[in-house]
């Protein structure tokens, strides 16, 4: 329990992302700049590499539970880390109803959203229990603790997943968006794949289907490919030692420096610097 005038201190963990979840009172805190509260049955994650402190003293006693977790593979002797990637929300539901976009995004990790009010609040609370308590009890190995924090994550991904798919509806636009998204996926590493590309294959007129997408995503198709592409590459880049020439061509890029100018108009970065930060030496907490 937290006593009033408590505030959450200003940090940054460049590999820790910290998982918050409500049990009592509520608090302030901002992330990156914007501002977030978690309180009794809401979660709440600041990703690594995030600026979070708290933005007022608390009033009132409160309690939450957090966990710090990352998660990493060994690559020739060193383990790197991979930092939660971001799901918008205008596109959660639409995409996790694809089949295939949901394949491909779940293939590596699960999915959730910064924030959400927890659904069966009692079952996330008896493993949050379970997980403190192993972590007292544990002498040598932190591994049933890490399981279950591991677990936790698992169900709230679950719950976000049975939030967002009924949610989304299935009107005309939304099941043509969804054919253009399964599209993209199985063409990314095709230069080739743009708006005339896939109107062609869906035999419509390439502004309505330009429209229809825009409508629904709400960021041009032309975005989205560049963004699914740098995306596909930063995990080449991660879990390969793939020269550049290589993942520019599995990526769909037609050429390295094409590559090179989307990659750091996306991600600010060139692929050399951000495959360099996304390597660390480190032990592996969940």
């Amino acid at each position: 329990m937290l006593n009033p005038g408590w505030t959450h201190m200003r940090r940054c963990l460049e590999m820790e992302s910290v998982l918050l979840i409500g049990k009592h009172g509520h608090a302030s805190i901002e992330d990156n700049g914007i501002p977030f509260e978690i309180s009794e049955g809401h979660m709440l994650l600041l990703p690594a590499g995030h600026i979070h402190r708290g933005l007022e003293r608390a009033e009132k006693p409160l309690s939450y539970w957090w966990f710090h977790f990352y998660q990493a593979v060994e690559l020739d002797d060193e383990l790197r880390i991979f930092h939660p990637k971001r799901i918008y929300d205008d596109e959660a539901g639409l995409t996790l109803s694809s089949k295939i976009c949901r394949s491909e995004m779940l293939k590596n990790g699960i999915i959730l959203p910064q924030t959400m009010e927890i659904q069966n609040f009692g079952q996330i609370g008896n493993l949050c229990g379970e997980a403190l308590q192993a972590f007292a009890s544990a002498s040598d190995s932190l591994l049933s603790y890490n399981n279950l924090v591991e677990k936790i994550l698992l169900e709230l991904g679950k719950q976000f997943e049975e939030k967002a798919l009924p949610a989304h509806t299935e009107g005309k636009s939304n099941s043509l968006v969804k054919k253009i998204l399964e599209l993209i996926e199985e063409e990314l590493s095709n230069p080739n794949a743009s708006v005339k590309y896939f109107a062609g294959a869906l035999d419509l007129n390439p502004d309505y289907l330009g429209r229809c997408f825009k409508e629904v995503m709400k960021i041009p198709v032309g975005q989205y490919i560049a963004r699914r592409r740098v995306e596909l590459a930063c995990s080449r880049l991660r879990e390969t030692n793939s020269r550049m020439e290589e993942i520019a061509q599995e990526c769909g890029f037609g050429s390295r420096r094409q590559f090179f100018e989307v990659f750091r108009q996306v991600t600010g970065k060139t692929p050399a610097s951000y495959r360099a930060d996304s390597a660390y030496i480190g032990i592996n907490s969940l």
